[in-house]
């Protein structure tokens, strides 16, 4: 009724707190003379007891119940339909809408027929359509119905469905049925009013601009909780129902909304906003606020947060699937999940934006199948793909909320793809549908500079990935070949997967310690493994495998002389581990933790190096310090001291990635693990390869004939630690 006011703003407050006062004035002077004249009893057990002591005549007080009544009635019969078929103009209670009826919109097209029988089209709209010939008689009226007119027909249809509602109350028999359910229902409206602008003061919401000056969250939320605590005082059992009730109006009113949405409709009805969407982005702007400048956490905090590099087709249909259902079974690890998609394109294009939109809508319900929580983009870029690829990582998330982890697909006919490339100059698609242009040269960058980033690196290769709505078999492994120390990140990622809905059934984690050296004592290396799981509070199987006819640990750990290495890979084996850590277990934990997340420096590596060596700390990209010096150039005090010294300057070369042994690794892994689930291991070091062909080559021989494989490469700050 507002609308029908001339200033609301100064009308409602004074017209408002005048009613509130003069009722309770009249009602505390009514409850004193009561009180005063009639004994607590008869109060209790008589309801007409104003009419007892009504003076002149005890009709009097019958009369001013019965006028008290018809007041609240008609007030009631003309604030609820109009309250009610606003509701259902809005289209906010879908089953309300047969209470309205719009009126018919200007310059709609329509066709009609005229008297002599020919069918003419034209403008229907508010006043006389200029698209008709006026002077041919028609069956239908030029003049639109005027918006009084169809406001007037909305009014008398609620007023009608009002009075039916009223009319079932009534037919009880005793009003006094319904009373208890009709004032919490009151009570609730008034309450949640008041909590709606408490929540919106104190979002600070632009929107919400109250011109009463006098008005006050503190207020507010005072008005909420005495309206809920009141219910409950009057009846916990009416207040509790209602409760419900609204519970059960609001999931309607969501679910019909996102029906409507996916079944194509253009919009679900009025949207007014919900004040939920302000206290979500108020207390997320309050958590980043407070963890800016502690990007630095401490190893028992890290989590994942994936960043999933996904290709798709023109529409959007992603081509590799189990990479999003990967990132969606690593949502234990409650990380942010950012999905995007790179197509080549400009944004300078007509039509481009609509499509990246589209685009993004179709990934979104895909990762709504996968039951994948996060955010999707697509991104059009006319830049190289790897540069595309790293600004997205950098440029994604916020602050200390940023991705840490990539998760990409393995590209399984990369050998067809290098011979397209090297067939004519045109750049490879991985999907032929418009994707942005990658090469397989592209991809191996791409990967080389995610790890300079500082980035965990995993590859999938899914064949038979299951999905987020399947359930694993009991018996269902995951197998994990441990080589090399990689602080842990393959066993910690493994456990995340493990606690999916997925998984978590039947799923056993077995680890496989290969031992590459013939002074490794199986017996020694599975009990340090077992009780190091134990201290981890990890439940694995530990194995222990032989392949002591294979350097495998050098493909995945750097050498500590070797400058070309990226900072933060592996730089020991397993047993090395071991034997550094026969006193504290968390010393490397907690002084990798202590770093800072992009320039954390790696535990030094104690592994024994020739004098001459100018150090023995980890190799690093931006390391200038100089080789070590040539043997000619050392003087020596016999010739045996020479043949030993040019053997072990031998040993330090720079190893190459060998075929030979990805062949030896992979018929260990399937020997093993062919009927495991899912297989992870380490990524082994892309600077190692001779070129993109070398890299490729290895990684497929190392995963050949198998279904599912997982590779790792950490950063050196994921470590595992006894700290809870």
């Amino acid at each position: 009724r507002s609308s029908k006011l001339a200033t609301p703003n100064k009308s409602i407050p004074k017209g408002t707190i005048g009613a509130i006062g003069v009722t309770t004035l009249l009602y505390l002077f009514q409850t004193w003379l009561l009180g005063s004249v009639v004994s607590n009893e008869i109060l209790i057990h008589n309801k007409l007891v104003v009419a007892a002591i009504a003076f002149p005549s005890p009709f009097v007080a019958k009369l001013g119940v019965v006028t008290a009544c018809i007041g609240a009635a008609l007030q009631c019969m003309a604030g609820g339909p109009q309250l009610l078929g606003a509701i259902a103009a809005d289209d906010a209670i879908p089953f309300l809408k047969f209470l309205t009826r719009k009126k018919r919109r200007r310059n709609e097209l329509i066709k009609a027929t005229n008297t002599r029988g020919v069918e003419v089209v034209g403008l229907e709209g508010i006043g006389m359509s200029n698209s008709l010939d006026k002077s041919l008689p028609l069956n239908i009226d030029f003049e639109s119905e005027a918006s009084e007119k169809v406001e007037a027909e909305n009014s008398k249809r609620a007023v009608w469905f009002s009075w039916g509602i009223a009319s079932l109350g009534t037919l009880l028999g005793n009003i006094d049925h319904i009373t208890p359910i009709l004032t919490m229902f009151y009570l609730i409206m008034y309450g949640g009013i008041n909590f709606c602008c408490f929540l919106l003061a104190w979002v600070d919401s632009p929107g919400f601009r109250p011109q009463f000056k006098y008005f006050s969250k503190a207020i507010a939320l005072l008005g909420f909780l005495l309206c809920i605590g009141l219910a409950f005082v009057i009846s916990w059992e009416m207040a509790s129902l209602a409760l419900v009730l609204v519970y059960v109006i609001f999931k309607y009113i969501r679910l019909s909304a996102n029906n409507r949405l996916e079944g194509g409709g253009s919009s679900p009805g009025a949207d007014w906003g919900e004040v939920i969407d302000s206290v979500k982005y108020k207390l997320t702007t309050a958590v980043l606020a407070r963890v800016t400048g502690s990007e630095n956490f401490h190893a028992k905090n890290w989590i994942p947060q994936v960043l999933t590099v996904v290709d798709t087709d023109e529409g959007g249909h992603p081509l590799q699937s189990e990479v999003l259902a990967l990132a969606a079974q690593l949502q234990k690890g409650r990380g942010l999940n950012v999905v995007i998609s790179i197509k080549d394109g400009s944004f300078l294009g007509n039509g481009v934006f609509e499509t990246s939109q589209q685009c993004k809508t179709t990934l979104k319900k895909f990762m709504e199948k996968e039951r994948l929580t996060g955010y999707a983009k697509v991104i059009f870029s006319s830049e190289n793909y790897p540069e595309t690829v790293w600004n997205a990582v950098m440029n994604s998330g916020l602050g200390p909320v940023s991705p840490n982890t990539v998760l990409m697909g393995w590209i399984p006919d990369w050998k067809r793809k290098l011979l397209k490339e090297d067939e004519d100059d045109s750049i490879s698609v991985f999907s032929e549908d418009g994707d942005k242009a990658r090469s397989v040269e592209d991809y191996v960058n791409t990967l080389k500079g995610l790890i300079n980033m500082r980035r965990v690196v995993c590859i999938l290769k899914g064949l038979t990935f299951p999905h987020s709505r399947d359930k694993m078999p009991r018996g269902s492994t995951i197998d994990i070949y441990w080589v090399v120390d990689d602080g842990g990140i393959c066993l910690l990622m493994s456990y995340i997967l493990s606690r999916s809905a997925v998984w978590r059934a039947g799923v056993k984690i077995r680890v496989f310690v290969v031992l590459t050296d013939a002074d490794e004592n199986p017996r020694v290396v599975e009990h340090a493994v077992v009780d190091f799981l134990q201290q981890m509070r990890i439940n694995a199987i530990v194995l222990t495998v032989d392949l002591q006819n294979a350097s495998l640990q050098d493909d995945f750990r750097a050498d500590p002389w070797d400058a070309n290495c990226p900072s933060g890979v592996p730089n020991q084996s397993v047993c090395e581990k071991f034997d550094l850590r026969k006193g504290n277990d968390d010393e490397l934990t907690v002084a990798s933790s202590s770093a800072s997340y992009y320039g954390s420096t790696p535990t030094p590596c104690t592994k024994s190096v020739p004098f001459w060596h100018n150090s023995c700390m980890p190799c690093n990209l931006e390391s200038t310090a100089a080789p070590f010096p040539l043997v000619s150039n050392i003087p020596f005090n016999n010739s045996h001291e020479r043949d030993a010294m040019t053997q072990q300057e031998q040993e330090q070369q720079p190893r190459c990635l060998s075929i030979d042994t990805a062949k030896k690794f992979n018929n260990l892994i399937r020997r093993h693990s062919s009927p495991a689930s899912l297989v992870v291991t380490h990524l082994p070091l892309l600077h190692k390869a001779n070129d993109t062909v070398d890299f490729m080559e290895y990684v497929d021989t190392m995963m050949n004939h198998m279904n599912n494989v997982l590779l790792i490469l950490g950063t050196g700050v994921e470590y595992l630690t006894t700290v809870a």
